[in-house]
C-alpha cells in the first residue's frame, strides 16, 4: 500500500469556489482528484487550471454517483488516506490533517467531520433537517453519531475498499454509513469548522426535496435493515384494527339492523394494507437471512 494521502471532491456546479478549495486541499495532500457531476459552468474548466486531476459525468448523476466515480477511481490508486470535503467552501482545509489523524495513527477506517457544537451560524431550516435525517440514520443501524450528513470525511484504504455504493443522490452520505457500520468498520468522528456564509450559495438543492431525497433513501434502508420491526409490526397492528372494525360493523348490524359503509372501508382498507406490510416484511427478512448466508 502507498502512503499517499488523496483528497476527492464530489463536484455541481461549484465554480466559484472551487479552484480555492483545491488548491488549498494541495497544501495537505499529495493529489486532489475531482468528480464534475455534469456541470453546466464552468467547474471543470477551474478544477483543471487550479490543479486537480478531474473526472467528469457527460450529465448530472447525484452525488451517490460522483462519489462511487471517486471511489472506484481511487481504489486502482491504493491510497493510505482518502479525504472528501465539498466543492462550496463551507469546510475549512487546512482541518484535512486534523480528519486524517485518526485514521493515521488510532487505525480509524472512517472519521466524520461533525459539525454541531457551534451551530449560531446555520440557519434553522437546516439544522431541523439535519437532525430529522441524523435520526433515520442512527435508526437504520443502530448509530450514535451526532453529524452524518456532512462531507467532509476520511477513509481508510480498507473502508474505501469495502464500501458499496447504490444510492446516487444526497442519500449516499447516510448509506456509506449504514454500509461501514453493518461491515463492522470502526467509525470515528471528529468536530471540523464549517462556514455557512461564503459569499456563495452553498447548496445546489432546495432544503425540502434534499431532505425528502435522502429521506426516502433512509426508509428505505430501515425497511431493509429491521423488516419485522418496522413493517412486520405495524402490518399487524393494522390487521388488528381492521379486524376490529369489522367486529364492530357485525355487531353493530346485528344489534339495529345498520350497515356502516365507512366502517366497512376502514376495516377492508387496513386490513389490506396491513397484510401487505406483514408480507413484505417476511419476505425481505427471508432475503436478509439468505444474503447473510451467503456472506
Amino acid at each position: 500500500m502507498s502512503d499517499l494521502k488523496i483528497v476527492c471532491i464530489p463536484a455541481f456546479n461549484e465554480q466559484n469556489m472551487i479552484g480555492t478549495v483545491i488548491k488549498n486541499s494541495k497544501l495537505f495532500a499529495d493529489k486532489v482528484i475531482v468528480c464534475d457531476d455534469g456541470s453546466t459552468d464552468d467547474t471543470f474548466k477551474n478544477a483543471q487550471n487550479a490543479g486537480a486531476e478531474v473526472l467528469r459525468h457527460e450529465k448530472n448523476e447525484g452525488k451517490g454517483a460522483a462519489m462511487k466515480t471517486l471511489f472506484e477511481y481511487v481504489k486502482k490508486i491504493e491510497a493510505k488516506v482518502v479525504v472528501t470535503i465539498d466543492g462550496d467552501g463551507q469546510f475549512l482545509t487546512e482541518e484535512i490533517p486534523k480528519i486524517m489523524k485518526p485514521i493515521l495513527d488510532d487505525g480509524a477506517d472512517i472519521v466524520i467531520g461533525y459539525r454541531f457544537d457551534d451551530t449560531t451560524e446555520m440557519p434553522t431550516y437546516r439544522k431541523i433537517g439535519n437532525k430529522i435525517l441524523d435520526k433515520f440514520t442512527n435508526l437504520a443501524a443502530d448509530l450514535p453519531f451526532r453529524d452524518t450528513q456532512g462531507g467532509f470525511r476520511a477513509y481508510s484504504k480498507n473502508a474505501i475498499d469495502s464500501i458499496d455504493i447504490t444510492t446516487k443522490g444526497f442519500g449516499v452520505d447516510s448509506e456509506i454509513l449504514v454500509d461501514a457500520s453493518n461491515k463492522g468498520l470502526k467509525i470515528l468522528e471528529e468536530k471540523v469548522t464549517v462556514i455557512y456564509n461564503t459569499g456563495y450559495e452553498t447548496s445546489t438543492k432546495a432544503a425540502l426535496p434534499h431532505t425528502g431525497e435522502v429521506l426516502g433513501s433512509l426508509i428505505e434502508l430501515i425497511a431493509i435493515k429491521h423488516p419485522l420491526r418496522y413493517l412486520g409490526i405495524p402490518g399487524v397492528i393494522l390487521m388488528i384494527t381492521g379486524i376490529v372494525f369489522a367486529i364492530f360493523v357485525l355487531i353493530t348490524f346485528n344489534e339495529i339492523r345498520y350497515f356502516s359503509i365507512p366502517y366497512t372501508l376502514i376495516s377492508v382498507a387496513t386490513t389490506i394494507i396491513g397484510l401487505i406490510l406483514l408480507l413484505m416484511s417476511v419476505v425481505l427478512y427471508s432475503i436478509s437471512i439468505i444474503v447473510k448466508r451467503k456472506a
